[in-house]
């Protein structure tokens, strides 16, 4: 009997991810930008030039849709990050302020309640003598070590305080530089103005040569093909940041609940420290 073979069922290509689109993209990036260095002047026919320049307008307004919905989801995701800000800021006060404080001040009233308690105690021999003593060497050094493991942990955070707050300064200097880079921009493109109304963009227009104008569309089609692929890659990088700045946004509120839940606990030890340094106040002088 004749074996029939199997016919291999064709692999199902994964979906690509974004950031393999966004991998796929700048390769396509750099090569639109190699091929319009070396583009060279090609004249070309009337009829050509004004079928290019209507594709080229038609793909303008194309790109002109997509960089301003770009340019709006730009400004959601620096919205998202502030607002991120402003909760790292509040973790941060919950945390490094007055969790901490109270905290602190239980710490010391805890070995403080030790050390009262030791100091309480009446040896009747020697022996409970140096048990005493040897006791309240070792509560100090206790405390001592507690509290030189913090400076040392603080020291460490201090570092990440600082790097972060230089982080920041970075950012601001690129905001500036940035910003100033538009006013420059801004302030040529005006001065360049000028120069049009008061008829240099007339001369222009009369000068102009049949192949500077065919130039100017072949360019015009390579910038339109470019522009497209630089306004598809930024709407996938900012996407993925979107959702960066989401998680991020989920892990300081957890931050923030963590640090509350962490202030009942503070709150339930110090009514437990309380009692038993209320316990050791009687013991010194009860009541009457």
């Amino acid at each position: 009997m004749a074996r029939t073979k199997k016919q291999e069922a064709a692999p199902v290509a994964e979906p690509k991810t974004d950031h393999d689109m966004i991998l796929q993209l700048q390769e396509e990036l750099q090569f639109l930008r190699q091929q319009r260095e070396a583009q060279s002047q090609d004249p070309e026919q009337i009829q050509r030039q004004q079928q290019l320049v209507a594709r080229n307008t038609r793909r303008a307004w194309d790109s002109e849709a997509l960089v301003q919905f770009n340019v709006a989801q730009v400004q959601v995701a620096r919205s998202i990050v502030e607002e991120n800000v402003t909760d790292a800021m509040q973790s941060y006060t919950i945390n490094a302020g007055g969790n901490r404080e109270l905290i602190m001040r239980t710490t010391d009233d805890v070995y403080r309640n030790r050390m009262m308690m030791l100091t309480q105690l009446q040896p009747k021999n020697p022996q409970q003598a140096l048990f005493q003593d040897s006791m309240i060497t070792k509560t100090k050094l206790d405390y001592l070590n507690h509290r030189n493991h913090v400076n040392q942990e603080m020291v460490e955070i201090i570092k990440e305080m600082a790097a972060a707050i230089r982080a920041i300064g970075d950012v601001s200097e690129r905001f500036y530089a940035i910003n100033e880079h538009m006013v420059e921009h801004c302030d040529e493109i005006s001065d360049e103005n000028a120069l049009w109304f008061d008829g240099q963009l007339e001369q222009m227009m009369q000068n102009q040569s049949a192949d500077e104008v065919n130039q100017r569309v072949i360019t015009a089609e390579s910038d339109t093909d470019y522009l497209l692929k630089a306004a598809e890659l930024n709407r996938l990088e900012i996407r993925t940041l979107a959702g960066l700045a989401d998680s991020l946004g989920d892990h300081l509120q957890e931050c923030q609940e963590h640090g509350n839940e962490l202030r009942d606990e503070v709150i339930s030890l110090r009514e437990k420290v309380d009692g038993t340094q209320k316990r050791i106040a009687d013991r010194i002088a009860p009541k009457r």
